[in-house]
């Protein structure tokens, strides 16, 4: 069999990357304009690649220091503000 040599194994990590990139909408937020007018990665895709590493890195820092609605409700001191949080949450809810 055949081993994959190291121009194919780029092109590979290259077509993940673009994929990636693609599916978060990288192109929405690039400064090239041929990736914004095609709504997917046109340019270097190995920019994307960074920073799609660094949204997803900055999305997982997000994560982890905020609290879930569960643990804020537990934090909730009093029945009234409990009453208004959910209330809160029912509204945001219709925002979507």
């Amino acid at each position: 069999m055949k081993q994959p040599d190291a121009r194919e194994s780029r092109c590979e990590r290259e077509r993940a990357l673009r994929f990636g990139a693609d599916r978060i909408c990288l192109w929405a937020l690039c400064a090239d304009h041929a990736c914004r007018r095609a709504k997917a990665c046109r340019g270097d895709v190995r920019v994307c690649g960074r920073r799609m590493a660094a949204w997803l890195a900055a999305f997982e820092e997000e994560r982890r220091v905020r609290p879930d609605f569960a643990t804020i409700e537990w934090r909730i001191e009093t029945a009234q503000e409990l009453r208004a949080y959910r209330a809160w949450r029912k509204k945001g809810a219709g925002w979507r």
